[in-house]
């Protein structure tokens, strides 16, 4: 006898295998007042936006989903400049098996460094140059 059971995606995430990752975004903006606005959303779920001041940092951490794809992209804007990327995607090969991803923002781009479950960096990621105006 063979015993089939379907479980809805998002059990199946909660099931997942996969160790949490956990998603850094690290103001090391120059000016010590300069407030860094953060936008971070995936497809199901925004994270709302949020104020990081400097040397401080905005995190999260998600299981990623075992079936569908699990992405999760950014928004940042200080000083009328501004940023968007994609700050996590499951289906990046490079990805695949890191734990942390550091987005370091300095006066000249936001930058990823990404580390192992041991704290160890392995991976820098092109950066993200700023871009004039809001939006």
């Amino acid at each position: 006898m063979l015993l089939v059971v379907v479980l809805p995606s998002n059990v199946m995430a909660g099931l997942s295998f996969w160790p949490y990752h956990h998603v850094h975004i690290v103001n090391e903006l120059s000016d010590p007042k300069a407030v860094l606005l953060v936008h971070c959303k995936s497809k199901d779920d925004d994270l709302g936006v949020h104020y990081v001041t400097v040397d401080n940092e905005y995190t999260w951490r998600f299981k990623p989903d075992v079936i569908k794809e699990t992405m999760y992209w950014c928004y940042l804007a200080y000083n009328n400049r501004h940023v968007a990327f994609e700050a996590y995607n499951k289906a990046d090969p490079q990805r695949e098996y890191q734990f942390h991803s550091f987005w370091n923002v300095t006066d000249e781009a936001v930058f990823q460094e990404s580390r192992n479950e041991d704290g160890v960096t392995w991976e820098n990621i092109l950066p993200h140059p700023w871009k004039p105006g809001s939006r």
